[in-house]
């Protein structure tokens, strides 16, 4: 019985993990903040554009689509940013790659030196995953392929119905892995070529 405790613990622990990374793609809150560093170029690039998209978005009118194409290390020049200054509990790093065909994998970096967790769980954990998105309804959805703790390879099912029963533990709907989220800032579509994403408004 203590051994099946301690595995039902680390899988909700894995899968936890998991919804972090999750939430943390669409969570990071936008919004213009003091920032140093090589990369604040690309940094000042996105904030302006997301100013300018939130003033088109306030002015509807037909019109032709337009775009927005933004390289692969520039959005994690962006994430980068907002993890200095809006703090995500646990999440201590966290990058991209853009792949063709809406494909993006990711890497993950959750500082657990913090939490009361048994000893055979590693106070820095890394969480490998990969995930293609398609918008559709003015939502963005996501349908994760793999996930890997380390070396460790996760069952997207198990991990998808254990995030559901925490979200019910903590009151939240029912949601599992692929899960979808609403476009801000009156963005159209998305779609992603290798080092690239391309945004339509």
């Amino acid at each position: 019985m203590k051994k099946i405790n301690v595995l039902y613990f680390s899988f909700r622990w894995l899968s936890f993990l998991v919804f972090l990374v999750v939430i943390s793609l669409f969570s990071l809150s936008w919004g213009q903040k003091k920032f140093s560093g090589e990369d604040q170029a690309k940094v000042q690039k996105i904030l302006q554009l997301i100013e300018k998209l939130e003033k088109e978005a306030l002015e509807p009118q037909p019109r032709p689509l337009k775009e927005i194409v933004l390289t692969e290390e520039e959005l994690n020049a962006y994430v980068a940013y907002r993890l200095r200054t809006d703090r995500v509990e646990m999440l201590q790093d966290l990058q991209i790659k853009l792949l063709d065909n809406n494909l993006i994998e990711g890497k993950a970096v959750f500082d657990l030196s913090g939490e009361n967790l048994p000893d055979f769980v590693p106070r820095t954990a890394v969480v490998f995953f990969s995930t293609v998105f398609r918008v559709e309804g003015g939502r963005i959805h996501f349908d994760f392929k793999k996930i890997f703790l380390g070396t460790q390879e996760l069952s997207i099912d198990f991990v998808s119905e254990m995030i559901k029963q925490i979200a019910i533990a903590h009151q939240a709907p029912p949601e599992g892995l692929n899960r979808s989220y609403a476009l801000p800032f009156g963005l159209k579509d998305i779609k992603s070529r290798k080092g690239l994403a391309i945004f339509y408004y």
